[in-house]
């Protein structure tokens, strides 16, 4: 990817997580890079194609690996392990993808949604839906890959509510206690965990 590209979609990801589409323009843009307008143009045809492009360039950094990784493990449980271990690394070390996602699903725009599921969530998606089949094979992938999704990204964000709270654990919202407790509850459910 040639340089400009990538400050171009770093940049963009910093400020579309923090304000939104709809708060950030071309103009904004083209400043914290240090570029015209016009040459952003140059590399994506509209402020919604560099959207598009700086969301699946979010999901695929997060998701670099994971898919190579679990095709080398046989065991569904582990590759689940591996799976859940690292996508929390990858999200708590870079926010922004989670940011835009959640702020999308919360404001519904189906157009952007539509795009973004095509061109982000594809690829990866699929290894997923059939990983959650193999584990499941009477349930719906696709609900508990949206259960599995919504575990991660909550205990994520509750980590800085826990301490807070009686009874919270020493340890208990390390990275690696959270994938070995969301990977368990999708395994052996509420009884076994």
């Amino acid at each position: 990817m040639e340089q400009t590209q990538e400050r171009l979609l770093n940049v963009s990801a910093q400020l579309f997580s923090k304000q939104g589409f709809t708060g950030v323009s071309m103009r904004d843009i083209a400043r914290d890079v240090g570029i015209t307008q016009a040459a952003i143009y140059h590399h994506f045809s509209s402020k919604e194609a560099l959207y598009i492009a700086t969301v699946t360039y979010l999901f695929e950094q997060q998701t670099l690996g994971i898919s190579e990784k679990m095709a080398a493990i046989d065991d569904p449980a582990q590759r689940l392990k591996l799976l859940v271990s690292a996508m929390m690394e990858a999200t708590a070390e870079d926010p922004r993808f989670r940011r835009i996602y959640m702020r999308e699903l919360l404001e519904g725009d189906e157009k952007k949604l539509k795009a973004i599921a095509q061109s982000a969530f594809t690829a990866f998606y699929e290894p997923l839906y059939a990983l959650m089949g193999e584990l499941a094979p009477n349930t719906n992938p696709q609900l508990l890959i949206f259960s599995m999704t919504g575990m991660i990204f909550h205990h994520l964000d509750a980590r800085k509510l826990a301490p807070h709270l009686p009874h919270t654990a020493e340890g208990a919202t390390a990275i690696p206690s959270l994938a070995e407790h969301i990977t368990n509850l999708i395994l052996h459910g509420v009884t076994s965990s």
